[in-house]
Parts: C-alpha cells; structure tokens; sequence
C-alpha cells in the first residue's frame, strides 16, 4: 500500500501542475497524455480508450481530481497492483 500512496502522491503532483488556472480541473485530452505516459512509465497496457469510455457521459470539459481518481484507480494503479 507504501507504494500505492506514493504514486498517488506523484500524479497529484502532476495533476496540480496541469491545472495552471487553478480551478482544480484539468482537460481530458491532459489527462489522456498523462494517463498515457503513467502507463508507459510503469510499463503497464495502456487502454488509449478508457478514459474517453469512463468520461463519456460528462463531456461538459475538464475534470476534476476527484472524477480523474476512479478512473486512475481502475485503469491504471490496480494493473500497478496486479504487477507486484
């Protein structure tokens, strides 16, 4: 869990750093490159379809930190999980 909590820690990091208007939203096409290279950094699948899939009934804009969390934690930090 040690492991878990400090990655969390790394992409709030780089989520605070995307929202430069500081609304605490950031758009999903920021997201899907995030996403993407989190993927790539930890050498996990990437779904380059997922996000669009789990957004896809809020297409109102940018997403918060809270609405980018289950989709983080789906999608990419329980393969993290599944790898160890």
């Amino acid at each position: 869990m040690a492991l878990r909590d400090e990655l969390l820690k790394s992409i709030w990091h780089a989520f605070t750093a995307l929202d430069v208007d500081k609304s605490g939203k950031v758009s999903k096409s920021q997201l899907k490159v995030l996403s993407h290279n989190l993927c790539t950094v930890m050498k996990i699948p990437h779904d380059p379809v997922a996000l669009e899939e789990h957004f896809k009934d809020d297409d109102e804009g940018p997403v918060s930190n809270q609405g980018y969390m289950p989709y983080l934690n789906k999608f990419i930090l329980d393969k993290v999980s599944q790898q160890l």
